[in-house]
């Protein structure tokens, strides 16, 4: 991937983000797998495990969130920083019908979490 964009590796066993932690920049997987969890009434419950191409903690892209889940390195892991400000950047590069389909789904999933939000305290 170009533009200069930040990448980080994380040896296995390192966590990436941590559930409650200030959302900051999401990150896509350029290389390595992830496991994404989640710690719920003491309980650790295993959501979801991602590789190549996948993104996670996207609710940085939402503003003003804390990450949902911790997501650790399950082997040598290689991602890309994805911040709101190059987020913005990239989708107003878009065509416009794809400009307007991301952002109606991102106001979509930003109602949803904080739906989610108000139904777990």
């Amino acid at each position: 991937m170009s533009d200069n964009l930040e990448t980080f590796i994380y040896p296995e066993g390192r966590a990436i983000i941590e559930q409650g932690e200030p959302a900051m920049e999401a990150y896509l997987i350029e290389q390595g797998k992830v496991k994404v969890t989640m710690e719920k009434d003491g309980n650790v419950i295993e959501l979801a495990e991602l590789g190549e191409d996948q993104i996670f903690g996207e609710t940085a892209l939402f503003k003003d969130s804390h990450y949902g889940a911790t997501v650790t390195a399950t082997e040598e892991t290689t991602v890309i920083k994805i911040t709101p400000e190059i987020l913005d950047a990239k989708i107003r590069l878009c065509d416009p019908m794809l400009r307007a389909l991301i952002k109606m789904m991102m106001e979509r999933q930003r109602r949803s979490n904080a739906e989610l939000a108000k139904q777990n305290t």
